[in-house]
């Protein structure tokens, strides 16, 4: 058996002659331009690729992605995890893919002799982990889902031996671009967390093998080019996991490998010293240089986007008639502003929430304290048009801003578009048949909720709470 890293969250299993990849983001940008695989995937990797499966742990696109996707075969089988709603299979038909399993939480799932894979579901946001046993080891890829507390204990309970473990280790997350306007100093985001979180969840699991996956990024957009100092890389995990083996012994060997590197169970690690993290701002201007003019392509189009009035007040009043009453309470006299900028040109569309109503302004003429949305043309349209915005906070392109007294209101307004996305609001969308036989197999992840939820009223960091139910002898774990 051969586990071969192919790209930020591309991992390739190989057995008895058969392949099978997860989320192949494996050609050029995605998020609107922001996001690139970092190191870059070599072309002779791409074209050796001949997958008899896929599986896609969920729908962002740095896994799910489509260009990279349309490289395969249209009758390959698509494995996606079963959730409470259809948007991953209905893309997927959309692509042109024709064989689509839905796996059932939990449930293993034999693809050939000696390769079975077990996928578990994880957030109301449609993410999952996916535990693949071929041959003579043991593979747990959690990916980007953040498992804690009984979720994970019940996967470590039926797989008691995992050889190798790889998670994600940095922001994919609108936190970071969150500004506050009257306090600089407001951190919204804590990248030395991310770090901290791996090695606490690889202590958890005690893998032979812990592996940093699913970072593996950089950002050339000229919007998103000062987040590149944010990104926690796999360099900086590794020096975290070695100070916190000091502290908390225990018998896990962590690997940094990146796009090419791979484990044989004959021949064991074939890792290459990578140049792109010994001095990652010379190598990040090179690439940038390397593709500067097909940057300056984008740049000359999103400049030419404009936006239709009426597709806003449209858009827009169906996210409103979407919000429960009970929040929409919390924007009484707090209207957001979306500030929409495509070159030089710039648009405003003031959305009040709480009377669902939507008013063109002039951006430049509004209280520049009150809170916005600072937002590309090209990226609002999309978002606005598919249902997106949660794809477009994960982008870094947007800017939210607020006082620190509407901080915690713009950020539920940033919730409330990622909720529309994934269709947990309108609310009655969550009383489907299939949403609750989705939730019927993962009634942990509720009891997990109900007890994150009383440590958010008591005050108590989320964060925090990861950490203290990944330790070793918590009680979550026993669920």
């Amino acid at each position: 058996m051969r586990m071969t890293i192919l790209s930020h969250a591309g991992l390739m299993i190989e057995g008895q002659g058969r392949q099978l990849i997860c989320d192949p983001w494996l050609i050029g940008s995605c998020y609107w331009r922001s996001w690139w695989n970092y190191p870059p995937v070599e072309p002779e990797l791409v074209t050796s690729l001949r997958p008899d499966w896929i599986y896609l742990t969920h729908i962002h696109w740095d896994h799910f992605h489509g260009a990279s996707l349309k490289l395969f075969n249209r009758e390959t089988p698509i494995l996606i995890p079963f959730d409470r709603y259809t948007r991953i299979r209905d893309d997927l038909h959309r692509i042109g893919f024709t064989n689509v399993t839905e796996l059932r939480h939990a449930r293993r799932c034999q693809l050939g002799p000696e390769l079975a894979v077990t996928s578990y579901q994880f957030s109301p946001f449609t993410d999952s982990a996916i535990v693949i046993e071929a041959e003579d080891a043991v593979i747990l890829n959690a990916n980007d889902a953040k498992f804690m507390g009984g979720p994970l204990g019940q996967i470590l309970r039926r797989h008691p031996r995992i050889d190798f473990a790889l998670r994600s280790h940095s922001s994919a997350n609108p936190r970071s671009t969150f500004r506050c306007l009257d306090a600089p100093e407001y951190a919204a985001d804590d990248s030395e967390s991310y770090s901290r979180a791996f090695c606490a969840f690889m202590h958890r699991v005690q893998p032979r093998c812990a592996v940093p996956f699913a970072s593996n990024h950089c950002h050339l957009h000229k919007d998103t080019w000062e987040f590149n100092r944010q990104i926690v890389g796999p360099d900086v995990v590794a020096r975290a996991f070695e100070r916190y083996q000091r502290e908390h012994p225990f018998p896990t060997e962590l690997r940094v490998m990146t796009s090419g590197d791979s484990w044989d169970s004959g021949e064991g690690f074939n890792v290459r010293p990578s140049p792109w993290l010994e001095n990652r701002d010379r190598w990040l201007a090179a690439y940038l240089e390397a593709k500067q003019s097909s940057l300056e392509r984008t740049y000359q189009r999103e400049a030419r986007v404009r936006i239709r009035e009426d597709v806003v007040k449209r858009r827009l009043g169906e996210i409103a008639k979407a919000v429960p009453f009970f929040w929409r309470i919390r924007f009484r006299g707090r209207p957001v502003l979306f500030d929409v900028h495509a070159g030089e040109k710039r648009q405003g569309f003031l959305f009040d929430l709480w009377a669902r109503t939507v008013t063109v302004v002039d951006p430049e003429a509004m209280d520049p304290m009150m809170m916005r949305v600072v937002i590309p043309a090209v990226v609002f349209r999309q978002a606005l048009m598919e249902r997106m915005f949660g794809h477009a906070g994960i982008s870094k392109r947007l800017r939210w801003q607020a006082t620190k007294a509407d901080m915690k209101r713009l950020n539920l307004f940033s919730g409330l578009l990622s909720w529309y996305e994934s269709e947990v609001i309108p609310l009655r969308g969550l009383l489907t048949r299939r949403c609750i036989m989705s939730y019927a197999a993962r009634w942990r992840e509720l009891l997990l909720y109900a007890r994150l939820g009383v440590a958010a009223l008591q005050g108590r960091d989320l964060r925090g709470q990861e950490e203290q139910l990944l330790a070793p002898n918590s009680s979550g774990a026993k669920l």
